[in-house]
């Protein structure tokens, strides 16, 4: 039998890994054999009986995978690593592949949506975020009908830009998600900050929807309090045009000292003025620690499980920050890595 064996391992992600998709795809094209393993934790690395593959590639997002991302090198000497959790600028797709080539989703049965960009990079150069030395500014790639993947699939689009008004042609793309009756989720979040009026308008004329296409949701972020005019004339402009405050989620970067451009592993009063004040309006903050301890994992569970509405604060400490005796469970989803804090 010709061809070669490859193993694929998604080190990070509960989603559908683009890299190892595109990967899956450009060799099983030339007739190679091609498996994918999830490995979360550093001993499901280890080799299995039988285990014979010509080339390894894995694929790490967070930094905090790194010890199992070692593993895999220790295991697999050659094997090819990529992802922002390795280094920047290890995109797997660019390791012989076409960055822009099609996708395989057989290894992903359960995700039936079709997943790409249309644009790449951002125009701020956020301290925090890893975007703007990952992918530079921003620059156009596909277009609706290429991401697509085409009858008889759902006609849902989860997009991963993270700037999508950040080039001219997205009136283009707008156009080509109403002709299409598209869903879309514009699953990195929206910029509210720069949010235009004629952009805000674009926003509530498309089926805009949550990652899961279940229900109505624009995402968007709060990361300063300095920011609080400019993002409020955002979602005022969302509002204006027709969509419900309810329907924005703002990611509430908690655990971070933009002073001192490093982690802050403590809350502070401008914390709790963010959220309240995203409440006021009707939105939903969702508060994201840059680094995890008790208090900021406690805070952002406090209002991910939605047990603000009901236990005060003090309440919720006293009870170290758990719902066990209180209510039902909640989330705990941190955004970054985890990093030294400031001296």
């Amino acid at each position: 039998m010709n061809g070669v064996n490859v193993l694929l391992l998604q080190l990070d992600g509960t989603g559908a890994n683009l890299a190892l998709m595109r990967l899956a795809a450009h060799h099983r094209r030339l007739g190679d054999r091609v498996e994918l393993r999830r490995t979360y934790t550093a001993g499901a690395v280890e080799r299995q009986l039988g285990d014979a593959f010509d080339r390894v590639y894995a694929s790490t997002i967070f930094h905090k995978t790194r010890a199992v991302a070692d593993r895999v090198k220790r295991v697999y000497p050659d094997a090819a690593i990529g992802g922002t959790g390795w280094a920047v600028g290890t995109n797997l797709a660019t390791v012989g592949v076409e960055t822009r080539g099609p996708l395989d989703y057989s290894d992903y049965p359960r995700h039936t949506e079709s997943i790409g960009f249309t644009q790449r990079g951002c125009r701020l150069s956020c301290k925090f975020c890893g975007v703007p030395l990952e992918e530079g500014r921003p620059v156009e790639w596909d277009d609706i009908p290429t991401i697509y993947r085409g009858e008889p699939w759902p006609r849902n689009i989860l997009l991963l830009d993270n700037d999508f008004f950040g080039v001219p042609s997205w009136p283009k793309r707008i156009a080509e998600l109403q002709a299409g009756n598209f869903k879309v989720s514009f699953n990195q979040g929206i910029n509210a900050r720069m949010l235009s009026d004629e952009a805000a308008a674009a926003i509530a004329s498309v089926r805009y929807s949550d990652r899961k296409f279940t229900r109505k949701r624009i995402y968007t972020a709060w990361d300063n309090l300095k920011d609080e005019d400019t993002l409020f004339r955002g979602m005022e402009a969302l509002v204006r045009h027709g969509v419900k405050p309810d329907e924005v989620m703002v990611y509430v970067l908690i655990g971070y000292d933009h002073k001192g451009r490093c982690a802050l592993p403590r809350l502070t009063p401008e914390d709790f003025y963010r959220t309240d004040r995203l409440r006021e309006f009707g939105a939903r903050p969702y508060p994201m620690p840059y680094v995890l301890t008790d208090e900021l994992r406690g805070f952002a569970r406090w209002h991910q499980g939605g047990y603000h509405k009901t236990v005060p604060w003090a309440a919720w400490v006293a009870n170290r920050y758990r719902p066990e005796g209180i209510g039902r469970r909640g989330g705990d989803t941190p955004l970054f890595p985890e990093d030294e804090p400031c001296a």
